[in-house]
């Protein structure tokens, strides 16, 4: 016979009290009830667990033995329901995010510190990479959130999203670059220049070509970087320039500046994707504690 939970928590009262009226009196049930418990108990386990004589006198070796396990056991489950009701809340389990460069900005970290202070039961996890990859591990269910561009996911691809932030697209330039002393550069300086790209991601610099070119301004574009400090670097060596976003002006490394463009080239959006027609809990309570950037 398997023991029950509510038998053990019966034995784990009384040993407790070492006193029958009184046990029965904290699991509000009659004595004799309670009594049929330890009795159910002890010839589920096979051994008397109470020393008896007219009262209680102690435990028995198999009383002892079995105390602290039956302690523990009534304690675990104790918890589950407020384990449940955490993770219902979101205030436990795991955060898996990915993010487009872009969206890498001090106040989305800021928004991940704020989340962490305030779920610290949540694990999180956050993955930089290309909109496709990133799109591909959520419809996986590989991630849970992306911030990323807009996808205006199909019927039936199960994603959902929401306006996040939006952001003014520079040009990332050598501080020393002619161009950059002034407050912004104009498009027509940018003719002819190199712009450097990121490979493996074909979304990356479209608007500043197409801009550019739409103002007798065009650009070479060379796919040469990986990633982001690779694209970089490349800067910094004086191959070429990068599109970048404002956002990330106060995140560059030292001798690299972005500069606004004049005319403003129309706003970029950055989306929160997920899969479901609502937020699982903790991509909720991550939208919630967040707050938008703008």
């Amino acid at each position: 016979m398997m023991p029950e939970l509510r038998w053990l928590h019966a034995f784990v009262l009384v040993a407790e009290e070492m006193h029958f009226s009184r046990a029965a009196r904290r699991l509000n049930l009659a004595q004799p009830a309670l009594t049929t418990q330890i009795r159910q108990l002890e010839a589920a386990v096979g051994a008397p667990l109470f020393v008896r004589s007219n009262r209680i006198a102690g435990l028995t070796a198999a009383g002892a033995a079995l105390l602290p396990e039956a302690r523990r056991l009534v304690e675990r489950a104790g918890a589950l329901a407020g384990l449940a009701g955490r993770a219902e809340r979101g205030a436990s389990g795991h955060l898996r995010a990915g993010l487009i460069p872009p969206a890498a900005t001090t106040a989305v970290a800021e928004g991940f510190r704020r989340f962490g202070q305030a779920y610290p039961g949540v694990e999180v996890t956050v993955r930089l990479g290309a909109q496709d990859a990133l799109v591909a591990a959520l419809a996986a269910g590989d991630l849970d959130l992306v911030l990323g561009r807009p996808e205006q996911p199909p019927a039936g691809s199960g994603l959902r999203e929401r306006r996040w932030f939006t952001e003014e697209q520079g040009v990332l330039l050598r501080r020393d670059d002619p161009r950059a002393g002034g407050a912004a550069v104009r498009v027509k300086a940018l003719a002819g220049a190199t712009l450097l790209l990121l490979r493996g991601n074909p979304h990356f610099g479209q608007l500043l070509l197409g801009f550019a070119a739409r103002h007798g301004a065009p650009l070479q574009p060379l796919p040469a970087a990986d990633d982001f400090p690779g694209l970089y670097w490349l800067v910094a060596a004086g191959f070429g320039v990068a599109p970048c976003s404002l956002r990330l002006a106060d995140m560059l490394p030292p001798g690299l500046t972005v500069k606004p463009l004049r005319p403003v080239p129309p706003k970029l959006q950055v989306n929160a994707i997920w899969r479901g027609r609502e937020p699982a809990p903790p991509v909720a309570r991550w939208l919630e504690v967040a707050g938008r950037p703008d």
